[in-house]
């Protein structure tokens, strides 16, 4: 992170990198090419592993920089992950993808490809821009011709550079058909695609309907399975939901009826939370409740309550500081662990209306279920929704 704070106070990016800048972003970048016959991108590939060590340090030594070349070699040693190249020529470190130094380091490092791209495109009369490896063409008139005169300029260019294009990625877009750039999509006005406000609002409509829990189960599955190689870590929903509308917002802006639409409920959902939960001074948060019964109505589910012979974990509660036993159970068809107080006897197990089970997390984040005696702090069932009225509303005001 320091690195990453000298780098920004001594180098600034190239006027047509808008990715990694301040004062820059994704709407940005879109903004260029709006209102384009052509939007054409390309995408490099491997882009962070193409970037070795031996080009980093050299970098380092050029302006504005300038760095001796001890410092350089120590600085792009830093920044930097051995891979196996099998190779003896400097590739055996890359600019690792996730480190906060690679992003700025990738604009420093294509400072002359945006100039020979720029001037490529000034040659044909077309926009430029660069979004880290995403690289956008547009223009009024067609040039991009796959074995025209721009197609082997542009391939001869970034072949130079040290990069390659890779061609599944490559893709013209017609005015009339969807134009999209960086996700963002363009015509007259930039505004996200209909997956990206169907999937908040499905996830509002899962909590709204079914409680916290429910929508998270359904997030967390999908999150993992798309994001789960780059990111670690449990994301918590109600986080991952607002950065998602403030995306929204930044697109198409505060004043939009989507957007206000979808703020408003999750404000309310997230009060209502935020309102129920409740932390014990053994720093565990009790998220929702049911009592059992309802519980395995709500989700369709059979609490089956067996007792583990070793392997028993500890927990701490607001009512018992002694350890806990531990229960398995099945939601989804998933095996989860849930604990149950020691004052609690084997007898009790089968009379679930004495029970409740809340889901829970501790003080680092880590979820689990527990087990416990009833208790009044039941969280109330949430009023019924029509998902057909929701969705012919929202769709109407995407139509606008």
């Amino acid at each position: 992170m320091c690195l990453n704070e000298l780098f920004k106070s001594i180098y600034t990016p190239s006027d047509y990198a808008m990715g990694f800048t301040e004062g820059r972003s994704v709407v940005s970048n879109a903004n260029i090419h709006k209102g384009q016959n052509y939007v054409f991108n390309i995408d490099l590939k491997d882009f962070f592993p193409s970037i070795y060590r031996v080009r980093v340090r050299a970098r380092l030594q050029a302006k504005p920089f300038s760095f001796r070349e001890d410092i350089a070699i120590m600085i792009a040693g830093l920044c930097s992950m051995k891979v196996s190249s099998g190779h003896n020529d400097g590739s055996d470190y890359v600019l690792p993808q996730g480190s906060p130094t690679s992003p700025i380091i990738t604009n420093m490092i294509c400072d002359n490809l945006d100039r020979r791209l720029a001037g490529l495109a000034k040659r044909f009369g077309l926009r430029y821009s660069r979004y880290a490896d995403d690289i956008t063409f547009s223009s009024m008139h067609y040039v991009y011709k796959e074995q025209g005169e721009f197609r082997m300029e542009l391939s001869r260019i970034i072949t130079q550079q040290g990069f390659t294009i890779n061609e599944a990625k490559t893709r013209l877009q017609k005015r009339g058909s969807r134009q999209e750039v960086t996700g963002i999509i363009i015509s007259d006005k930039l505004n996200v695609t209909r997956k990206y406000v169907h999937e908040i609002r499905n996830l509002l409509y899962i909590w709204e309907r079914h409680g916290y829990t429910a929508a998270m189960s359904v997030f967390w599955p999908k999150y993992k399975s798309e994001k789960g190689h780059v990111k670690k870590g449990n994301p918590e929903l109600l986080n991952v939901l607002d950065g998602k509308l403030m995306y929204l917002k930044m697109v198409k802006g505060d004043a939009d009826a989507v957007y206000r639409k979808l703020y408003d409920k999750f404000q309310l959902l997230a009060k209502q939370v935020t309102d129920s939960a409740k932390t014990t001074s053994q720093d565990v948060t009790y998220i929702e409740t049911w009592p059992v019964m309802e519980f395995e109505t709500k989700f369709g589910t059979t609490i089956e309550f067996v007792m583990p012979q070793h392997g028993v974990e500890t927990v701490q509660t607001e009512n018992d500081q002694a350890s806990h036993r531990y229960a398995l159970f099945y939601l989804a068809e998933k095996k989860t662990a849930a604990s149950i107080n020691r004052s609690i006897k084997d007898g009790e197990l089968k009379k679930k209306n004495l029970l409740s089970i809340s889901h829970c997390k501790d003080a680092v984040g880590k979820r689990f279920w527990l087990i416990h005696r009833s208790n009044k702090d039941i969280v109330p069932p949430p009023k019924p929704v029509d998902i057909d009225e929701l969705n012919n509303e929202l769709d109407s005001l995407l139509n606008m």
